[in-house]
């Protein structure tokens, strides 16, 4: 006789646990006295540590990758810029000695604006802290000759620097 015939024998059980979320029987929290749950937590921190260094290596190594090309891209265009010079002066050689005389008066005009500039900060400090018109004054008196002529000292240096490699290699 089987046991579905005689109800009063079960010869086995059904047991089914239940969760909340559906998704198997939920982890029960480790007491602290518990060294086996407390091992198994420290082991999966330690994974989890493990992990997140391990992409943390993987962004360093991204991060050096991009630095390596970006340097070589500045070299590059810094080796360009350097052949195109060479090649104006080959082709205006003419002009760079006046470039290199030029350059010097340019530097004495500079140094006597940024005198005059000093001077006019230090007469009129509180006139500027204290007032947008003074304020406004002053960057329209220097601003924009300060911001031409050091545009025209910036062309004008790597000129000048390399009629200085020309006369030392002479």
């Amino acid at each position: 006789m089987s046991s579905r015939e005689n109800p009063a024998s079960p010869s086995w059980t059904y047991r089914m646990e239940v969760s909340p979320t559906g998704q198997g029987p939920s982890q029960a929290v480790p007491t602290l006295n518990d060294p086996i749950a407390l091992l198994h937590l420290l082991a999966n921190l330690q994974n989890q540590s493990l992990e997140i260094q391990r992409q943390i290596l993987e962004n360093q190594r991204q991060q050096l990758e991009l630095a390596r090309e970006a340097a070589q891209v500045s070299r590059e265009q810094r080796a360009r810029q350097i052949a195109e010079l060479e090649r104006w002066q080959t082709g205006h050689e003419h002009v760079l000695e006046h470039c290199k005389e030029t350059l010097g008066n340019l530097e004495q005009v500079h140094a006597a604006l940024m005198g005059e500039l000093a001077n006019y900060v230090d007469e009129n400090h509180e006139n500027l802290i204290d007032g947008e018109f003074a304020l406004t004054d002053f960057v329209d008196r220097f601003g924009p000759r300060l911001a031409h002529l050091n545009t025209m000292l910036a062309v004008l240096r790597p000129l000048a620097a390399s009629m200085k490699k020309t006369e030392t290699n002479a």
